[in-house]
């Protein structure tokens, strides 16, 4: 995925339009783990006073950013400038300097356990503390009256010599963003805030968050969308360590998010077409999993018995896990499944586009729509066995969105997507299905589509064989005949 850079010039957000000076800028920079990249070519730059909101699955290079920005890291190739200075090109006091004008949360907090409240906040101001001072130990009154402001504005101050290993996690992630405070950084950098918090406390957290940085830039990297968002004005999404777009928060749809989180089991395959070798005596087997096999395949065997009369077809119907065990072990010759995994030795085909939508019955009570993601996890599920693809598909990205689906919600779970979308229509909860495989109970009314905020789950389905043993003519067809009806739905 690439960045379209006349858009992230056109969306730098509130600073960028009013000209403000540049606190950090990257240029053509890419970083390399023991030759694994982990950025490529990003280039990016954030204004003094901007709010920017990183976000990404996890491993997609956000934490690795954010090392750069506070010059604990430096890239393998191209520039970096972080408030003006080249962190490469400074001295170690110069860049003890820097650093102490930049000032980071991590998501570990990399606090003291055994030290007070007081002594983590005091270590804030490490960077600014002459070598005699720290030697000496203990807090002046004055630098006592300052931890104690900043721990008030955190609502910690009754705790300022308590140990810290004695508070709870979320009262040591506030002396995590009180030592930054005390900092007083010109940057201020958040990796992961959200990470380890439950959705009751993340919007305090980023309230928290935004409190200490204001007057200040701030970059928060997260992939937990749904308390970042509405405070963030720009929005950078990164994905396999590039740049797949930078626009205003307002602009980030869910089709950007969709192909930001969507997991690799739903993307193109890449793989070369399928070669049939020439027609043999023997059947066309074929397994399939339960939306190509119960939605599509039989609506085209009139057409490919018609092309090949002499072929008998023996098709089983199953999950994707099933569908590709069959054709790894040479039960199948072709195997038409929902996601793109599969043993070593196997290849597949792009057959058809379709989506992975939340359906209802029409006279279930929902929260108004569009959900946010919060009230998805509160809905009582019809789920999928776990070796469907869309089930997994599902998981995956919502899980890459910060929000796994709790499996306690599900009230049952179905082994094929027939039986799912009959439950959910007799009301046992809501599902998420192919559209597919509901498209006559949508027309017809029988069921709904829900409609999540900033959720979109597309997915391809797939015709998958052995290259080093290619199924028949027939199989060549199949693919194309339903290739052909998918383009005319």
């Amino acid at each position: 995925m690439r960045t379209d850079r006349a858009e992230a010039v056109v969306a730098g957000g509130a600073a960028a339009e009013t000209g403000a000076p540049v606190a950090a800028s990257l240029q053509g920079v890419s970083v390399s783990y023991a030759g694994v990249p982990a950025l490529r070519g990003i280039a990016l730059s954030i204004r003094r006073g901007e709010r920017v909101a990183i976000i990404g699955p996890s491993g997609g290079g956000k934490t690795t950013l954010l090392r750069l920005l506070n010059t604990s890291l430096l890239p393998t190739a191209g520039a970096v400038r972080v408030l003006g200075e080249d962190p490469a090109a400074l001295a170690t006091p110069a860049l003890r300097a820097l650093r102490a004008r930049v000032g980071t949360v991590w998501q570990q907090l990399h606090l003291v356990p055994q030290a007070s409240v007081a002594e983590n906040v005091r270590m804030g101001r490490i960077g600014r503390t002459s070598l005699a001072a720290l030697a000496a130990g203990g807090l002046s009154r004055a630098e006592r009256a300052r931890v104690a402001a900043v721990l008030s504005q955190v609502g910690l101050e009754a705790r300022i010599d308590a140990r810290l290993d004695r508070l709870s996690g979320g009262e040591q992630q506030r002396v995590a963003v009180a030592r930054v405070l005390h900092q007083a950084p010109e940057l201020l950098l958040a990796d992961e805030p959200l990470a380890s918090v439950d959705p009751a406390r993340a919007a305090e957290v980023v309230e928290l968050l935004v409190a200490a940085a204001r007057g200040r830039t701030l970059v928060v990297a997260t992939h937990v969308l749904e308390p970042v968002l509405p405070r963030f004005a720009r929005v950078v999404g990164l994905r396999e360590g590039r740049i797949a777009f930078d626009r205003p928060r307002e602009q980030v749809g869910a089709g950007d998010l969709a192909r930001l989180y969507g997991p690799d089991a739903a993307a193109p395959s890449g793989d070369a077409p399928l070669r049939a070798q020439g027609e043999g005596p023997t059947p066309l087997r074929v397994a399939a999993s339960t939306t190509p096999g119960d939605a599509l395949l039989p609506r085209v065997l009139p057409a490919l018995r018609a092309a090949y009369p002499e072929v008998r077809i023996v098709l089983s119907v199953k999950d994707t896990a099933g569908a590709l065990a069959d054709l790894a072990s040479g039960l199948a010759d072709l195997a038409l499944v929902g996601a793109r995994d599969a043993p070593a030795g196997v290849a597949f085909e792009d057959v058809a586009e379709d989506e992975i939508v939340l359906v209802a019955p029409p006279g279930l009570l929902l929260p108004p729509e569009p959900l946010g993601l919060a009230d998805l996890v509160r809905l009582p599920r019809v789920d999928r066995e776990p070796g469907s693809a869309t089930r997994r598909i599902v998981e995956l990205q919502l899980s890459a969105m910060g929000l796994p689906l709790p499996h306690a919600a599900a009230v049952l779970v179905a082994g094929s997507a027939a039986a799912q979308a009959a439950a959910v229509e007799g009301g046992a909860g809501v599902g998420f299905l192919s559209r597919l495989s509901v498209a006559p109970a949508l027309a017809a009314g029988r069921l709904r589509q829900v409609r999540v905020d900033r959720l979109r789950i597309p997915r391809r389905l797939y015709a998958a064989w052995r290259p080093a043993d290619p199924p028949p003519a027939a199989a060549r067809r199949l693919v194309d005949l339903l290739r052909e009806m998918a383009a005319a739905r």
